[in-house]
Formats: C-alpha cells, sequence, structure tokens
C-alpha cells in the first residue's frame, strides 16, 4: 500500500488532462455579429454549430432581425474577449457606447471575418474604416454579374485561406468595388469574366491586424462546404494560430484536414 502513496499523489497533482494527452489549449473565442438582408441570423447559427461541433471555440453572438439600421444590438459585452470578429450586417446605425466596443476591437488590431454586407455594416465614417482600410476594398454597391461561381486568382492556388476549398457556386452577384488597396492579397475572382479580375474574396494586414473580406454569403451559399471551410481558414489565417482553432479529432476530420499555418 506504501508504494501506491506516489502514484496517489501524482494523479493529485497532475492535471487529469495532461494524464490522458488531451490538449489543454485555450479555446477560440469568437464573437458573430449579425443581421439585415440576406438572411444572415439562420446562416449564421447554422455555421456557428458547425463550427463548435468541430473545433475548441466558444461562439457569442449579436444577433438583430429585419431589415432596418438598429441603434443596439443585444450582448454586444461578448466582443471584449473575443479573438476574432465574424461581421455580417448591415448599415447598422449603433449608439457611441457600442461602435466604442466595436473600433476598440480593430484599434487593437484583433481581426474581423467580413461576410458580404460587412463592408457597410455601419455608418459612413466607419465604414470607411472598415471598408477602406482594415478590408483594404472600395464598396461600389451591386454588379450586375449575377450569381456566378468563384475562380481561384492566379498565383493563390496554394494560399493557406483556400486550402481545402473547392469552387463555390454564388446565388447572388459579386460587389462591385474600386481598385483595392496595395497591401490586399486577392483570392477568388468571378470565374467567367475574362477580360479583367473581378474579386471576390480577398485579405488584407492594416497596422499588424489580419482581415478577410468576402462577398459570398448567400443563403444558398451557405450550404456549401466549401464556404464554411473558407471562413474557418480565414479565421485561423486571422487568429495567426492554428492551434487555437484545431480541429478535434473525430468523424470529421476528414473535412478538417491538417491546421492552416498562421
Amino acid at each position: 500500500m506504501f508504494r501506491a502513496y506516489p502514484l496517489i499523489l501524482l494523479a493529485v497533482m497532475v492535471p487529469v488532462s495532461a494524464l490522458f494527452g488531451q490538449d489543454a489549449a485555450k479555446p477560440l473565442r469568437i464573437h458573430i455579429i449579425a443581421g439585415g438582408e440576406y438572411d444572415p441570423i439562420p446562416s449564421m447559427t447554422e455555421f456557428k454549430k458547425f463550427v463548435e461541433a468541430r473545433y475548441r471555440v466558444d461562439c457569442t453572438t449579436s444577433f438583430y432581425s429585419g431589415t432596418g439600421s438598429p441603434s443596439k444590438i443585444e450582448s454586444l459585452e461578448g466582443l471584449k474577449s473575443s479573438d476574432v470578429l465574424i461581421l455580417f450586417a448591415r448599415r447598422m446605425a449603433l449608439r457611441e457606447d457600442q461602435m466604442k466596443l466595436i473600433r476598440a476591437h480593430w484599434e487593437q488590431g484583433k481581426p474581423i471575418v467580413g461576410i458580404r454586407t460587412a463592408c457597410h455594416a455601419f455608418q459612413k465614417a466607419d465604414n470607411e474604416i472598415i471598408d477602406r482600410k482594415l478590408f483594404g476594398g472600395d464598396y461600389g454597391g451591386p454588379s450586375s454579374n449575377g450569381g456566378f461561381k468563384t475562380a481561384i486568382a492566379k498565383g493563390q492556388e496554394e494560399h493557406p485561406v483556400l486550402k481545402g476549398v473547392g469552387e463555390i457556386k454564388a446565388a447572388k452577384y459579386a460587389y462591385g468595388n474600386g481598385p483595392l488597396a496595395d497591401s490586399t492579397v486577392v483570392l477568388h475572382i468571378v470565374s467567367r469574366i475574362k477580360d479583367k479580375d473581378f474579386p471576390v474574396t480577398w485579405v488584407n494586414t492594416y497596422k499588424g491586424g489580419r482581415y478577410f473580406y468576402t462577398s459570398l454569403g448567400a443563403p444558398d451559399d451557405f450550404q456549401q462546404e466549401s464556404l464554411k471551410r473558407l471562413l474557418v481558414n480565414a479565421m485561423r489565417r486571422a487568429k495567426r494560430s492554428s492551434r487555437s482553432a484545431e480541429p478535434r479529432r473525430s468523424r470529421f476530420s476528414s473535412f478538417v484536414g491538417e491546421p492552416v499555418p498562421g
């Protein structure tokens, strides 16, 4: 019996996770702001379930109903402790105390994954920042390209954000943009436009922060695994930590594949 004491002491001193080889890394903290056109709440609700089932993440949400311009959204306090903001909202007119919380996120260089209407999620002054500076875009409104299929921009076939991402069939048109910032890297273009590149998805770095934007995001787009994979890869790149969003070992491992480099 005496010889068993060291083992008992070891069990008390060493965390169970260490004894069984479990990874004790902190989960990736994600906050999602969604509402407005293109029915983003069902899409983001399903995407939240998708990542929670496959990754070590903590997701909080601020959803608002309708297509108007809300002055307040609920549960925004969750953004304070988040690592990544997923933004899929349109022309919100949030009161100043809530905008301060959102600005604090990007002013700290924390990443944003922007979906479709994210480039004009706020009012003019803040849209100038998020669209022009953070995303590196130049939103020009609707285009006439209709539904389309994505093509990989020349030279970006091996980009980590595109790892495991196949062709995506977009149900809606891609937004028009003026010249993108020199710091952007375009990943997806509209496949059928041959005379010039029409950007759909790109990444940007601004003051050390990593940002992602895509004009994909219609409800039918979210039925495709490749869009979900694209967003997961974007979060990994933005956070610069593949370990934080490492896939759990499960029956879904064939989809999530290897960690994406930061």
